[in-house]
């Protein structure tokens, strides 16, 4: 729980917590959004959610070489939670872009062990897809999400074969942020 109460406080102090009118990117309304983007812009909010995250891989997926961050939202966490934790870094496109190399997955290639990193988790539609890509180069070993908002993604990934953990659910984060009053 003293995770999720960090993470509650590093979202508050961003105001990474937003109400009202919400389409999602896997296309469900929602009254809420959790913008983690905005824990990028500060330095002391980015450094404490990476270490959670990090705490969290090490307890949850001990032994991998890679981290894989999922396009775009995962990429900043991915890196760097590689860097803090000196890992092989890539990340996976949704789509194939339409120029340079057309690749699918960029930076080194993934190898050994993958863990497969994104900030919030919803119905998990681009996990699985990052995951069936990455099964061409590496055993993943496990997804690991900052936010898991409880709408299908860890089932999803159980029926994948695929290991879910989160730093927190939705449910816990919002019980944090009440404690915090």
């Amino acid at each position: 729980m003293n995770e999720c109460i960090e993470l509650a406080r590093i979202v508050e102090s961003r105001q990474a917590l937003l109400f009202g009118e919400f389409t999602l990117s896997s296309g469900l309304k929602s009254n809420y959004y959790l913008d983690m983007r905005r824990l990028l812009g500060d330095y002391k909010a980015y450094r404490g959610a990476l270490e959670l995250l990090a705490s969290k891989a090490e307890s949850a997926f001990k032994d991998f070489d890679t981290v894989v961050g999922v396009a775009t939202g995962g990429i900043p966490w991915a890196a760097g939670l590689a860097l803090i934790m000196g890992k092989s870094l890539a990340y996976v496109r949704l789509e194939r872009k339409g120029h340079g190399t057309l690749g699918v997955v960029e930076g080194a290639p993934p190898y050994g062990k993958c863990i497969v990193v994104d900030d919030v988790a919803t119905t998990g539609a681009s996990l699985e897809s990052a995951v069936e890509v990455l099964r061409r180069h590496c055993e993943v070993v496990g997804v690991l999400v900052i936010v898991d908002r409880l709408q299908g993604a860890e089932e999803r990934m159980r029926k994948a074969n695929v290991r879910m953990e989160s730093v927190a659910t939705v449910e816990e984060l919002f019980e944090c942020i009440k404690s915090l009053e």
